[in-house]
């Protein structure tokens, strides 16, 4: 949108004009533009085309609010006025963020003294950033037919400036073909820069498919507007056999989604409806429920029910989630979500084992070249941390009260990035001549890791390795063999230790070679990386 423009014309008489007049108008000025709308910090730029006949001599920019006070002297420059100028001055408002609206005076002067005035505005309400989801509905979303089937659609939606309105469709999809259901699309009014909506919609008691496309519009200040969409596949059905649930440790929907990864913690699917999850409370007192979908405590939560804690509710609101009163203990949490009913014991941290349980961490643990059988081999001091080559690792603290637990205090820097723009690493140990092969661990998604499983190697003749049999014994040996090929089904059954550290192939089929991989990267700042070899969690959030 264009303001107006003055446009004031002064004639002037010179007795000694160097340069003779020819027609004896004032200049005449197109500006691109006489209102702009920028973000604090952006330059104020300023085009348009001046044309005189008789000659433009200087070109003077005033604007107190912006400490400006510009001469452009085009016989100074040019050795004489021009017929023609193309205007184009940026002017830096990073030091000018108190004000709303600057006002720019701009004043073209000619060879025969005559003048015209234009004013240009900036106003410091520009938009140049698209809205973000703080809540979304997952992907694909699970509605339990119930006699009364509800659809709890939950989402928040903010800006750096304003949201001006946000549109809802609901859509029944039969095949190839997606009608809209009656009452959509919505249109939600803004008010400020977040935008919540949580609201239930009844949908029939069957099994069907919808689809739901949440869009959020800014406004129209700026280089245009701005869009963010969130599309979910939302299917009515009775309880399918989850994949994977996940154990929600966290009070809010806002803490789901606040994480770079691993929050919440994937849980073993061991068994059809059964799912299994170790667990280190650090504190007494902690809240967990079990949610199939990532982002959100519904549609579905399973946690004790209010009016019977022995039986496992599947809404949130019906429901009280699950207190671990222990501190300082490992909790193995068993659910079945079939039956409604949950198992919960615990362990000290010593008797967790882990891959590298009888290495000391931080001690001259590693030799360089593997051979016991020197009079005295070369040791090097063994720690891991997240790695992009060899030559890079960074170190884990571990933690005092449990040495399976590990964190890393990470500032993200432009180097810390791959070329393409991710994160990239895997958890790795290091030594001077950058082989690393002793501890390795991957995760179970790239783009989204929640568990982080042992890649490294069987070492049965490295007599610092010797107690990483018993890891093997527990994670894959001493299982049932019923869970055993429920879990690995691409596996043979008996597992062999010696195999898995002779046959990377081997490996694959219990762990799969997958590095994080986070694109687009975390903001700049100061995240913390915790990691439990145990439990074999691996989560990152923002300090």
């Amino acid at each position: 949108m264009l303001l107006s423009a003055s446009a004031l014309a002064f004639t002037s008489c010179s007795d000694d004009n160097e340069w003779p007049l020819v027609d004896g108008l004032a200049p005449a000025v197109s500006l691109d533009g006489v209102e702009v709308h920028i973000e604090p910090g952006m330059n104020i730029n300023i085009k348009g085309q001046l044309t005189d006949a008789d000659g433009i001599t200087t070109i003077r920019l005033e604007s107190p609010g912006l400490y400006l006070d510009k001469t452009i002297d085009l016989v100074a420059i040019y050795g004489e006025p021009q017929t023609e100028y193309a205007l184009d001055y940026n002017v830096q408002s990073s030091r000018h963020t108190d004000e709303e609206v600057f006002e720019i005076t701009i004043t073209v002067t000619d060879a025969g003294g005559r003048q015209t005035v234009e004013t240009f505005s900036a106003s410091l309400d520009g938009d140049f950033t698209a809205p973000v989801f703080k809540i979304k509905p997952d992907e694909n979303l699970t509605v339990l037919i119930k006699e009364k089937t509800v659809l709890k659609l939950n989402f928040e939606v903010e800006d750096n400036r304003t949201i001006d309105y946000a549109t809802i469709d609901l859509k029944k999809v039969e095949g190839s073909t997606e009608t809209t259901m009656p009452g959509y699309p919505q249109t939600l009014r803004g008010d400020g820069a977040t935008l919540v909506f949580k609201e239930e919609i009844e949908v029939p008691s069957e099994a069907a498919t919808y689809k739901a496309y949440i869009t959020a519009y800014d406004s129209d200040y700026g280089d245009g507007v701005h869009s963010v969409t969130a599309e979910s596949t939302i299917n009515v059905q009775e309880l399918p056999d989850f994949d994977v649930i996940y154990l929600a440790d966290v009070e809010n929907e806002s803490d789901l989604n606040a994480d770079v990864f691993g929050v919440p913690v994937a849980m073993d699917h061991i068994g059809n409806y059964k799912y299994r999850v170790r667990y280190y409370n650090a504190t007494a007192g902690t809240q967990v429920c079990f949610i199939p979908q990532k982002g959100s405590f519904g549609p579905i939560c399973f946690a004790p029910s209010k009016d019977n804690a022995a039986v496992l509710g599947d809404d949130l609101e019906q429901e009280n989630k699950l207190v671990l009163d222990k501190a300082g203990v490992y909790y193995e949490i068993t659910v079945d979500t079939w039956n409604r009913s949950y198992e919960t014991t615990t362990y000290a941290p010593s008797e967790a084992v882990s891959p590298v349980t009888h290495m000391q961490y931080g001690g001259d643990m590693l030799n360089t070249w593997v051979d016991w059988n020197v009079a005295d081999p070369w040791m090097q001091k063994f720690y891991f941390g997240p790695a992009s080559g060899p030559d890079n690792v960074l170190e884990m603290e571990q933690d005092k009260n449990n040495s399976n637990l590990f964190t890393l205090e990470w500032s993200m820097k432009s180097d810390t990035f791959d070329d393409d723009g991710a994160l990239k690493f895997i958890i790795h140990n290091w030594h001077s001549h950058g082989w690393w092969n002793y501890a390795a661990w991957r995760v179970d998604e790239s783009a989204d890791p929640s568990k982080c499983m042992w890649y490294g190697l069987y070492f049965p003749d490295n007599i610092m390795f010797t107690g990483n049999a018993d890891f093997f014994q527990w994670k894959y040996i001493n299982i049932p063999e019923d869970e055993y090929k429920y879990m690995y089904p691409d596996a043979p059954y008996p597992f062999n230790m010696e195999t898995w550290g002779a046959d990377e192939a081997y490996r694959k089929n219990f762990v799969p070679d997958n590095w994080v991989k986070i694109n687009p990267h975390p903001a700049a700042g100061t995240y913390i990386v915790t990691l439990d070899i145990h439990a074999e969690r691996i989560k990152m959030v923002r300090k």
